[in-house]
């Protein structure tokens, strides 16, 4: 097979199944190692993959239009939010992030918790206010259109005053190798400043997110107090758990 060939096959394995090792490839083809990795950093000095030990990962691309995420997987989004409702309902100071499985959990928040909310996600803040009793604090900044998600110095500022209980952090790739990672660097900035300032970290992360990883890093896995997730293969959990994550694995 061409080398061309070769790499596409990489390419079209990496989008389908979110990585490729170099061993595998190895074994599939015939090659040598040393041509293996060397198919690996054509592409990702391409832009088009992410280098780890051992292999390559699926890069994920820039913002993504918030009402196509809120369309997808609704039931297994509104699944996860529903066994995540337990870890959040008491706490008095919590940020919802932006993301469409978050606003789920905004969705179903008891109308009567009281406490303060806060949040930078319009969209997000608009449910949250039939809890009445709640303090609702959307923060200001820069509009992304797209992610419908205010980000920017002006919400990095005012994240910087707040000490926060606990965080519903809104995650698009993670991997216990690379960290929590995002697409965009604007918005890593603020997440980064979000989990600097909470005392508590919960990701509501479907399967499709896990072993992923982004342009830019936030922070690493061990931040992550809790991990809900749909994912069940606990040989792609242990990793986590080993990161010190409590993982809370459920499926539909």
């Amino acid at each position: 097979m061409l080398k061309r060939e070769r790499q596409q096959y990489i390419l079209d394995k990496v989008n389908r199944d979110g990585s490729a090792l170099t061993k595998d490839i190895k074994e599939e083809f015939g090659v040598a190692e040393d041509t293996v990795r060397k198919d690996f950093q054509e592409l990702s000095a391409l832009g088009k993959v992410r280098r780890i030990h051992g292999g390559v990962l699926k890069l994920e691309q820039g913002a993504v239009d918030f009402e196509l995420r809120a369309s997808e997987q609704t039931s297994v989004k509104q699944y996860l939010a529903e066994k995540t409702l337990d870890f959040v309902k008491d706490k008095r100071v919590l940020y919802i992030d932006s993301g469409s499985t978050n606003l789920k959990l905004a969705q179903i928040l008891p109308e009567a918790y009281s406490g303060t909310l806060i949040t930078n996600s319009p969209a997000i803040s608009l449910v949250l206010c039939e809890c009445k009793n709640a303090e609702v604090i959307l923060l200001g900044g820069n509009l992304e259109k797209t992610a419908k998600v205010v980000m920017g110095s002006n919400a990095i500022g005012q994240l910087e005053e707040m000490n926060i209980e606990c965080c519903i952090l809104g995650v698009s790739a993670l991997s216990p190798e690379n960290g929590i990672t995002f697409p965009i660097s604007e918005e890593t900035l603020l997440k980064r400043t979000i989990v600097n300032k909470s005392k508590q970290i919960i990701a509501i992360a479907n399967k499709e997110k896990l072993g992923r990883v982004s342009a830019f890093y936030c922070a690493d896995i061990s931040v992550i107090d809790i991990l809900v997730t749909d994912e069940i293969n606990e040989a792609i959990l242990e990793p986590y758990r080993q990161c010190g994550v409590q993982v809370i694995s459920e499926t539909i």
